[in-house]
């Protein structure tokens, strides 16, 4: 993809002069760091005019040379999410498989990881040389031709020096350990969907949810997204505004393309909004405990799952443990009022 110069421009309002003016680069030098790869008049910014382009507008060099995700693509895909939190299985707007609001690891169904090189798919050699032993003794001797005892067959050595043709031999476009494997692989979801109800007040999804309702389609819905209009950069100032991630360019920045078995991009997303709600969560449990520890404590006993008596006992142990705190600190505070000033 092309840099994002022209769109981190228009993000912050300002005019090629404005920024020519601020970072000493021509007008007519950076109209053509803007133009595409192969349009007339197309030039490619050196690396220290990268770096004052960065500067200015304060993101890594990576993200303005094109790097990663956009915010506006993470956005799309976010009120895509909102939008579709009850539909079943349907392509998302960046071809990730998406289930009732929940993103897939690999973006796949296992059925198409039949397309995958199997030499790609995680614990291949390992599987590979469990099924070779079942299939070939090897004598020393004879390197690689099939023996007829079975003594220290597929010795470790051995084996790694002649990977390659043990497999091209005993196991030519082998699909048994290709559909072991694929059987095997964890392909767990996250429920980016519940994440983001989570991150954004009720009223700001009903507001999304609303204004896409009319859509009746998957596709006239991403048409919708794509235009970029201005209902677009309403409900994107609302994720701006509520989810930290989105404005740091750094991670953005660094969010690959997720093909063949590495996680998929809207993965790697949903995981650090998850995360992102989790750490939320905690600072919000810690705010009440400094306005009340007594108070935030018994609340979050009581929500454990265990007998009344324990809830009892528990609240017993901190309670004692919150007035010895106090005590402590107490102390403290007299003995730092007997230092000398």
């Amino acid at each position: 993809m092309g840099n994002r110069i022209k769109e981190l421009r228009k993000e912050k309002g300002v005019t090629l002069k404005t920024l020519s003016d601020a970072v000493g680069i021509a007008v007519s030098t950076l109209s053509g760091y803007e133009k595409a790869v192969g349009e007339k008049g197309y030039r490619n910014p050196k690396i220290e005019n990268w770096e004052k382009l960065a500067d200015y507008f304060k993101v890594p060099v990576e993200y303005v040379e094109g790097d990663g995700w956009s915010q506006d693509d993470v956005v799309e895909l976010l009120l895509f999410m909102i939008a579709n939190r009850y539909n079943g299985f349907i392509d998302g707007p960046f071809y990730v498989e998406v289930d009732n609001g929940k993103v897939f690891k690999y973006g796949l169904y296992k059925v198409d990881l039949d397309g995958v090189d199997p030499k790609d798919l995680p614990g291949y050699k390992e599987k590979m040389k469990e099924y070779l032993e079942q299939q070939v003794t090897i004598d020393e001797n004879e390197k690689g031709r099939k023996a007829t005892h079975s003594d220290d067959y597929l010795q470790d050595d051995y084996y790694a020096d002649y990977f390659d043709e043990l497999v091209g031999v005993y196991a030519p476009d082998d699909e048994v350990v290709r559909q072991s494997l694929i059987d095997e692989i964890d392909n767990p979801t996250i429920d980016l969907a519940s994440v983001l109800g989570g991150l954004l007040p009720g009223d700001e999804i009903r507001k999304i949810e609303t204004a896409y309702i009319e859509f009746d389609s998957v596709e006239n819905l991403l048409d919708e997204l794509h235009s970029r209009n201005e209902t677009f950069f309403a409900f994107k100032k609302i994720l701006l505004d509520n989810i930290k991630s989105l404005s740091d360019y750094a991670f953005l920045a660094s969010v690959g393309e997720g093909w063949g078995m590495q996680p998929s991009p809207e993965y790697v997303i949903a995981k650090r909004l998850s995360d992102e709600l989790q750490e939320k969560k905690f600072d919000s449990k810690m705010d009440s405990f400094k306005v009340d520890p007594y108070k935030a404590s018994k609340k979050n006993i009581d929500a454990m799952s265990v007998t009344s008596n324990d809830h009892e006992l528990l609240f017993e142990i901190v309670a004692h443990l919150l007035d010895e705190n106090k005590e402590l600190k107490k102390r403290v505070d007299q003995l730092e009022n007997k230092l000398p000033k």
